[in-house]
């Protein structure tokens, strides 16, 4: 579901369901890290008591020395003691933070596997709708934001709901007073965080909502500054970013001013608090006050429920600073899920024939691709209509209709990209699925994309284990090597991101090779002359005859040359087939 910025405000305001299905999605998340999670909590569990356990020898040592004036040898087995704590808790710390970012990492690895799993079960046809920087910033700033929710906002619940009960159970007996002003003050801590902690949600994922466009808008402009330069558009698009960035910034310290109000709340009862015990058992030692334990205090047992005081409120007060990680957490999960929950059309296509065909079961079919009565609709609009085809092995067919009439759509049935709305699309007489497509289909569009490396990497994509000899016959077959050989490294020369310092015509003999060399048996090329100059479309196509002779060959074009040299023709006219 996709929101602008002003209904989300709306939304989480006036619905908390969705609030409470990110939240048992995240609940859901740390069954999987419960381990780590329990591990970092008892560590600072442990802390806790070796901080109890040290106020204890800190007390009793000051009063040893000021008031007692005990000799310094009898002293020593309290100060090993107080070595030993010191140690202990380090290692405390240290185990809290390593499970944590366990836990942590975890969860950002699953998750990251999970939405690239959707990206994949989605298809580029339907990511093709999206921002490919939004996707970027989900998977990778917006996971990160699931991180501190696991390795401290959890831990920290479980720290909070044993560590401050144990503290008051110890400090009850020793002074009632104390326990009960921690009693009291204690539960004001989260009660006031999770009160100005409400809008929290709403603030953080507006925050991520503009910082995901920010990244979309921004790659995308950059990608087309070309195009912005030579339309004189380069300026105007700079103060547009500006005002995205400053909206940006707008709601980023939206989140600040939230985080900054909660601590300074919970940071003025745990100082009124603290100030409470210390009075008290101050004007107890001075003899000033004669209410409860305070007559008979002894500096040691002052000193004990003093340095115990702001400990007490250590783990309430950092459970408040982790708040604004489930927040962030939340805000976060909503933009996922916004992903994970989206409707993918292939998950069920091609279940009932899970076997892959091979090249020597076509052979045993009267037509090697049907189309039967297959209609496409995005939404209400459809695409294509009751279209029925039979494409026989070895053939060699030009797709040809007008922009828009279909062909594209088309090519994403044969490839599994997409599911046909109504009728079937076979390969071999069996339900084609994106798996057994990517087995025995080999696709070149209009644009083909190269990677940033070198030539041979990117001839390499189709097969990746493929040997050096392998790669350079694909690269000979598909003249690649005519103009590599020219080139400083010949085919180790590296090439910029999508050709650049290419021709267009070298990049489509690229991708022409890197189809070769998947070996597969049927071949579907989108445009491969459009762009090209006449005499460079005839290389380029004896290239495609040559290379292909045996495959069947299936090619969407306009071009009469291309028409011309293709056996047969299927044309497609406002979505419907033309007899």
């Amino acid at each position: 579901m996709q929101l602008t910025e002003a209904d989300n405000q709306v939304y989480f305001d006036k619905n908390k369901a969705r609030e409470k299905v990110c939240a048992t999605w995240l609940k859901q998340q740390s069954k999987s890290v419960r381990k780590p999670i329990l591990l970092a909590a008892n560590a600072a569990i442990i802390n806790g008591l070796g901080v109890i356990v040290q106020s204890a020898i800190l007390a009793y040592l000051l009063q040893a020395i000021i008031i007692d004036n005990l000799a310094w040898s009898s002293l020593i087995a309290p100060f090993l003691m107080l070595a030993g704590i010191f140690i202990l808790r380090s290692l405390c710390v240290y185990g809290h933070q390593v499970f944590g970012f366990e836990a942590g990492a975890q969860v950002r690895s699953s998750v990251r596997r999970e939405l690239l799993a959707k990206f994949l079960n989605l298809g580029p046809a339907e990511l093709k709708h999206r921002q490919s920087g939004e996707l970027a910033t989900i998977t990778l700033e917006q996971v990160d934001a699931l991180e501190n929710y696991f390795s401290r906002y959890l831990p920290q619940q479980i720290i909070v709901s044993i560590l401050p009960l144990i503290m008051i159970l110890v400090v009850m007996p020793v002074n009632w007073v104390v326990g009960l002003i921690f009693l009291v003050a204690g539960p004001l801590v989260p009660v006031f965080m999770a009160l100005v902690g409400m809008g929290a949600v709403s603030a953080n994922r507006s925050q991520f909502l503009a910082m995901a466009r920010m990244g979309g808008y921004f790659l995308d402009r950059l990608q087309g500054l070309s195009t912005l330069k030579l339309f004189g558009q380069a300026a105007q698009e700079l103060q547009t970013i500006n005002q995205i960035a400053d909206g940006f910034r707008e709601k980023t310290m939206a989140v600040l001013r939230i985080a900054f109000l909660s601590s300074a709340i919970l940071e003025f009862f745990s100082a009124v608090a603290v100030a409470l015990v210390a009075v008290y058992v101050g004007l107890g030692l001075l003899g000033q006050i004669h209410f409860g334990p305070a007559e008979n205090i002894s500096f040691r047992e002052a000193l004990f429920v003093l340095l115990l005081a702001p400990e007490f409120f250590m783990p309430l007060r950092q459970l408040a600073v982790n708040y604004h990680d489930k927040a962030a957490a939340l805000g976060a999960t909503d933009t996922i899920l916004g992903i994970l929950e989206e409707d993918s059309e292939l998950s069920d296509v091609g279940n009932n024939h899970p076997e892959t065909p091979s090249y020597g079961n076509f052979r045993r079919h009267k037509s090697l691709i049907e189309l039967i009565n297959v209609s496409k609709f995005y939404g209400q609009r459809q695409i294509l209509s009751h279209i029925n085809v039979s494409i026989n092995v070895g053939e060699k067919v030009a797709l040809i209709g007008e922009s828009g009439a279909g062909k594209t759509t088309l090519f994403n049935l044969l490839l599994g990209f997409e599911q046909a709305t109504e009728g079937h699309v076979l390969l071999n007489g069996l339900t084609i699925n994106r798996e057994c497509a990517g087995q025995v289909m080999a696709w070149v569009g209009q644009n083909a994309y190269i990677f940033h490396g070198s030539i041979k990497d990117n001839i390499a994509l189709s097969e990746p284990d493929a040997s050096e000899e392998s790669i350079i016959n694909a690269a000979q077959a598909a003249g690649v090597t005519e103009f590599s050989a020219h080139l400083p490294e010949g085919l180790l020369t590296q090439i910029g991101e999508r050709g650049y310092g290419l021709s267009g015509g070298q990049v489509q003999r690229i991708a022409l090779a890197r189809a070769f060399l998947k070996k597969a048996d049927i071949i579907l090329l989108d445009e491969p002359t459009a762009n090209l100059d006449a005499i460079n479309k005839s290389l380029l196509l004896d290239v495609i005859d040559q290379l292909f002779h045996d495959k069947t060959l299936l090619i969407a074009t306009h071009d009469p040359l291309v028409i011309n040299r293709m056996a047969r023709r299927i044309e497609i006219q406002q979505g419907r087939l033309l007899l």
